[in-house]
């Protein structure tokens, strides 16, 4: 049995690196032999999974929410993905946090010696594959502006105060938003999320009984541009409380969806920035990743 272990050195604290050996060790208990690869750029981890990921009968991911995405960007190629195995070190950890997957690599190794594992379902936008989130608009550069050692330094605080610095210059964008079943809206937003998670950006926050990772189906947040005082505060309290009936946020499922935007918004993919034209179409892949979760959370396939 072969293992390969990907770790972003430059992720989080950098925990993550001083453990390669403890990983090494913990798989050669199992008979597991392990090959550790240390990513040296963006794009990097998506290159090496690409092309070797076939070659292992496991993969281990330690890094931010950015290489968990690249990752799982590789391995579309893959005609028989190995499972996969994800230990956050970065600031915020969404993703992670929705599954209950933990920092620890103890916790890491103990469930994939007890095979404990969930098929779960990754977006694609305009053919980018997304594990969690594709967001635009209001506060979504925060999420990729906020400074690494600010971030290291503050956790979550650095994206509110990355956020409050943005509000002035939040823009409306004006958008015709159609999904998979023919439905249309219209509008000027502000902000807009496509998801599987249970929290985005460390700003939204859903209950675990409104998500489920592995149904076919996005999670969609829309925000339409505030047209006074009173409705900007209705919506940020609304946010604030984690939930979303206050008027101007339209909240919806969906497994497919066209965004027609009049300009070019900054869209975001798990975090990180994302270049695109006018249109997106979104597509939920089902079950298209098989990931190591605690025991709780699993839903062995």
């Amino acid at each position: 049995m072969k293992a390969l272990i990907i770790i972003n050195p430059k992720a989080g604290r950098k925990k993550e690196y001083h453990a390669a050996e403890f990983l090494r060790r913990a798989l050669r208990q199992h008979r597991y032999e392990s090959h550790i690869l240390m990513t040296t750029a963006p794009g990097n981890a998506e290159r090496i999974i690409s092309s070797r990921a076939d070659q292992y009968d496991l993969i281990i991911c330690s890094g931010g929410d950015g290489t968990l995405n690249e990752v799982v960007n590789g391995l579309k190629s893959i005609h028989r993905p190995p499972p996969l195995s994800y230990i956050p070190s970065g600031t915020t950890n969404d993703f992670a946090r929705g599954l209950g997957l933990s920092k620890d690599y103890r916790d890491a190794v103990n469930s994939i010696f007890a095979d404990s594992r969930q098929s779960i379902d990754v977006g694609s936008a305009n053919g980018r594959r997304f594990i969690y989130s594709a967001t635009f608009g209001a506060f979504v550069s925060s999420s990729y502006l906020t400074p690494q050692k600010m971030k290291n330094r503050l956790g979550r605080l650095a994206y509110l105060i990355e956020c409050i610095r943005e509000l002035p210059s939040v823009k409306p964008y004006h958008m015709t938003i159609t999904d998979d079943r023919g439905c249309t809206v219209c509008g000027e937003y502000a902000f807009g999320a496509v998801s599987n998670a249970t929290s985005i950006g460390g700003f939204l926050h859903y209950s675990h009984s409104q998500v489920d990772f592995s149904d076919g189906l996005h999670e969609v947040l829309l925000i339409r541009y505030p047209k006074s005082i009173s409705e900007l505060s209705a919506v940020i309290r609304s946010l604030v409380a984690g939930d979303y009936h206050a008027n101007g946020i339209e909240r919806f499922k969906s497994s497919g969806l066209r965004f027609i935007c009049d300009d070019k918004p900054d869209w975001a993919l798990d975090g990180e920035k994302f270049s695109s034209g006018r249109e997106m179409s979104f597509n939920n892949i089902p079950c298209a990743v098989n990931i190591f979760v605690p025991d709780r959370f699993a839903a062995v396939s």
